[in-house]
């Protein structure tokens, strides 16, 4: 079983709400099944500056010839 991670940000507007929707449908098409959403921190530049946090949307590869996610 493969997995791809890929980010979908923090900001949730309807408009952003439509495209993460839009993204979940275009890799289900390419062969790839939506398995979960993590939250991580991202450091600051340098570990100075202050963290971000962001999401993460994780995607088991069903199709073992799907092209990779973009």
């Amino acid at each position: 079983m493969k997995y791809r991670v890929q980010s979908i940000g923090k900001v949730f507007s309807d408009k952003a709400i439509k495209d993460l929707e839009d993204k979940l449908n275009r890799a289900d098409e390419k062969g790839y099944r939506f398995h979960s959403v993590m939250e991580v921190v991202q450091p600051g530049c340098a570990f100075f500056g202050t963290p971000a946090i962001t999401y993460l949307a994780i995607f088991e590869q069903v199709d073992q010839n799907a092209p990779p996610l973009n």
